[in-house]
């Protein structure tokens, strides 16, 4: 049987555009603010958080433990010839005042407060971390269409100069430079599809889903940002004032262990053949040596000042962070209107005007591929201003608590 070798052809380039649709259909288009839904819903970290706060939450629920109640026979003055003497059946049971019991609910509450803050600040990391590898993505897939477009310009460049070579109108050493000018491109082409498949299965791999997931193409829309000073919202900060209050919570603490505890119970005896009949005490446990108690209460002021002095140190340091940012977005901004606006139309002029002259043999081929390396310098330096902008103001997000 004979196969016609064009169909056998047209089979075959179908049977490949079968495999390679349905992967790339697997591509779907997301939002970041779906992306960090999606990995926030999967992550483990959230989920040991979520659990510890139920935890700390359980704690303050249960109250106070009540000492043990203590139940137990005695006998005093028993004779085992004749049994005479007092058995007793008792209970004792020892309270704690109201206050002590104020103060171990109130540290309880606090360390559900603290185990919150705790997971609003692992939220923050986690939002903060996706949006660092969405725009790295971002990032990666407009630097692998510029490579494209750099591969396509040399590419021009070559069959040009090889109809020029052609036709005898120019020599052998325009070809020779296109091509390996082409070369380089397509090398700079694969780094930036290799960049580009790093970046997609680093993001994939925060959203662990069976589907994988592509980033929305990035408008440019570039605006001044106005450094906002208030920390509030800061969750570094929200951490350590729970800290602190935790640690006002253990002062109060140490200090009702001082109080006296109430001690009582009841019996019920047989005396001497007699029954029933009946005994109760009544007293306080008291710490007559209150030396080490009271240097846990010192120890434990000493933490709340510590934890004061974590939290300045921390202002301080977001201070800082901010008035650093804020003059490094305001340079970057500047740096991205100056190659928007100024530089970027002027080098896309260049280009046209210098492949112009070129064919009109106005300037010699060394002359347009400078131009042409000049033309794709400004826009790899626009596409690293804008990520490095956008870098700089998730940032400013993360440490304002946004």
């Amino acid at each position: 049987m004979n196969y016609d070798p064009l169909a056998k052809q047209f089979w075959l380039v179908l049977a490949f555009v079968g495999v390679i649709i349905p992967g790339a259909a697997q591509n779907v288009i997301i939002s970041l603010e779906e992306a960090v839904r999606i990995a926030s819903s999967k992550y483990a970290g959230l989920e040991r958080d979520r659990l510890l706060v139920l935890q700390q939450n359980k704690l303050a629920e249960s109250g106070t433990l009540m000492s043990p109640t203590q139940i137990f026979f005695s006998g005093e003055e028993f004779n085992f010839n004749d049994q005479s003497g007092v058995q007793s059946f008792n209970i004792q049971q020892n309270f704690n005042l109201p206050k002590k019991a104020k103060a171990q609910k109130e540290y309880y509450h606090h360390s559900a407060l603290l185990a919150q803050r705790q997971l609003e600040l692992t939220e923050q990391e986690l939002k903060y971390k996706i949006k660092l590898s969405y725009y790295r993505l971002q990032h990666a897939k407009r630097e692998q269409a510029l490579a494209i477009e750099n591969q396509k310009l040399y590419g021009d460049f070559l069959a040009l100069t090889t109809t020029l070579l052609e036709k005898g109108e120019t020599g052998k050493l325009p070809q020779l430079s296109a091509r390996s000018h082409l070369g380089k491109a397509q090398l700079e082409r694969e780094h930036a599809n290799e960049k580009y498949q790093i970046a997609f299965h680093l993001f994939n791999q925060w959203l662990r889903s069976d589907t994988l997931y592509d980033v929305e193409e990035q408008v440019d829309i570039i605006q001044p940002v106005i450094v906002d000073t208030n920390l509030t919202n800061n969750p570094h900060l929200q951490v350590i004032q729970a800290k602190q209050e935790l640690a006002v919570a253990n002062v109060e603490i140490q200090k009702v262990k001082l109080l006296p505890q109430i001690n009582s119970g009841l019996r019920l005896q047989n005396a001497f053949g007699t029954f029933p009949l009946f005994g109760y005490q009544i007293g306080a446990n008291v710490p007559l040596f209150q030396k080490s108690y009271k240097k846990r209460i010192e120890a434990a002021e000493v933490g709340v000042k510590a934890q004061q002095s974590a939290l300045k140190t921390e202002q301080q340091h977001l201070e800082q962070t901010l008035s650093e940012l804020n003059y490094r977005i305001e340079h970057q901004l500047h740096i991205l209107e100056y190659l928007q606006q100024d530089l970027q139309p002027i080098v896309d002029q260049q280009s046209e005007l210098s492949l112009q002259a070129f064919q009109e043999g106005e300037i010699s081929y060394l002359e347009y591929l400078d131009s042409l390396e000049q033309v794709l310098n400004v826009k790899k330096q626009y596409l690293e201003a804008l990520y490095q902008f956008n870098l700089l103001r998730l940032e400013l997000d993360y440490w304002l608590g946004k």
